[in-house]
């Protein structure tokens, strides 16, 4: 044990080190805006396809969350279709095209649907069998597309590992995302990669990052969790070494244990 508990000073020197990033990312990451947060529409959008939608977008570091809700009518008041696409969130670096803009990419990993019309159920239930989930749609019923590796009805195939290239910015507590091309298709290559922006969404809430964003340094995470691993070790020895004995007030003093007094209280 004392081994181990020489090594502490050491592996938090070694931490420090590898925490310390080098130069030009730190330049970087100073510049990057802060991606992470709730976003929401602040208006019922036109959206090629859909016609009309809401998005609600959730991005917690490296992770991202997009619910896209389609309506029938422009008020946003009859919701037809729930999209819920996750993956991962890119930041690639400034754009080289729009100033203040960075290029970022949304690398999707899943995608569920909800019907929330019979039409649209429907609709659905007219793709050929196992090209757009495994089960039959009904309204209301979310599904997942893992089975059938997405949904080439609407021109999703996830066994492809699909990316969307975006262009990204915050101003205050709205972010801007690319605007979507007129004929309603996803932004899968990066020659589609818009080059005006779309309406804002609205910083609704903040999320909790546990982990760097992607492209940072994982060294520090890993490190850390060793630590705590190393330490609660440490913690479990000294406790098998050194029972606590249910008395009033008693002087722990067995070696290798440091003289120490513990009151439990009735």
């Amino acid at each position: 044990m004392h081994s181990v508990t020489r090594l502490l000073p050491a592996l938090a020197i070694f931490t420090i080190i590898a925490a310390t990033p080098h130069p030009a990312h730190a330049a970087l990451r100073a510049q990057t805006p802060l991606f992470s947060g709730i976003w929401s529409s602040t208006e019922c959008e036109p959206w090629p396809g859909r016609p009309f939608a809401r998005r609600e977008l959730t991005l917690a570091g490296a992770d991202y969350r997009l619910d896209v809700i389609s309506f029938a009518d422009n008020k946003c008041t009859i919701p037809t279709l729930r999209t819920r696409y996750e993956g991962r969130f890119i930041v690639r670096g400034p754009s080289p095209r729009i100033p203040e803009a960075w290029d970022v990419e949304f690398a999707i990993r899943r995608a569920l649907l909800t019907p929330y019309v019979l039409n649209t159920a429907d609709f659905l239930n007219g793709a050929p069998k196992g090209s757009c989930g495994a089960d039959k749609w009904f309204v209301g019923i979310e599904q997942d597309l893992a089975a059938t590796g997405g949904c080439l009805l609407i021109g999703l195939n996830l066994r492809a590992r699909p990316v969307e290239y975006d262009i990204a910015t915050v101003q205050g507590n709205r972010l801007f995302l690319g605007q979507r091309p007129p004929d309603g298709g996803l932004l899968f290559a990066p020659e589609r990669r818009p080059t005006a922006f779309g309406p804002p969404l609205l910083r609704s809430g903040d999320v909790v990052i546990l982990l760097p964003p992607v492209g940072g340094d994982y060294t520090l995470a890993i490190i850390l969790v060793a630590m705590g691993i190393a330490l609660l070790a440490v913690g479990a020895s000294m406790a098998a070494r050194c029972p606590v004995r249910r008395d009033q007030s008693v002087a722990i003093t067995t070696s290798p244990c440091t003289p120490v007094t513990v009151t439990i209280l009735a």
